[in-house]
């Protein structure tokens, strides 16, 4: 008895064990991204980013929301979620103000890109450093920023970021 008793639990891990290996390949396997994927989302993303930097260097924060940013966006480790349009722009307007008023000069803002992780066929994590630029073209300031995108209806979208020491690159 104790042996059929002991054959039938074995059993019963094995399935188990079967089931859940399973689940887990074929949430593998819907998060796989072929390398032709892999290349054609860096370069999607990328251009949201650089999109993104041409909006907030020209003072165009009412494209932000619409074109570069899921609505909630978040900026990690601050608190700051902004949860409309109308909230974003507020941000971005004042912070582009204050870059104005402490740096008359300033010109524009850069982002060079690290490193490009594709997590998903839906997420992908931008590492890199913004420079502001003076309109001679040397630098305001530098400063590392990890960037998180999410693939919506309306296309990648920036979710969230944070800031980031400038030597930190994040690698998949």
């Amino acid at each position: 008895m104790v042996k059929i008793f002991s054959s039938i639990v074995t059993g019963f891990i094995i399935i188990l064990i079967s089931l859940t290996t399973n689940v887990t390949a074929q949430e593998a396997e819907a998060n796989a991204v072929s390398p032709s994927q892999e290349i054609r989302i860096k370069e999607e993303v990328k251009l949201i980013v650089e999109k993104y930097y041409r909006y907030f260097s020209a003072n165009e924060m009412d494209k932000i929301p619409v074109e570069t940013h899921t609505i909630p966006w978040t900026i990690l480790g601050t608190g700051r979620t902004y949860s409309s349009a109308e909230a974003s722009n507020e941000n971005y307007y004042t912070s582009y103000a204050n870059i104005k008023k402490d740096n008359p000069n300033y010109a524009r803002s850069v982002f060079t890109i690290q490193n490009i992780c594709v997590s998903s066929p839906t997420s992908a994590i931008v590492s890199g450093f913004n420079t502001r630029k003076r309109t001679d073209n040397s630098n305001i300031s530098i400063s590392g920023t990890v960037y998180i995108l999410e693939l919506t209806e309306a296309g990648w979208r920036i979710n969230s970021f944070v800031g980031k020491a400038l030597d930190k690159i994040i690698s998949c």
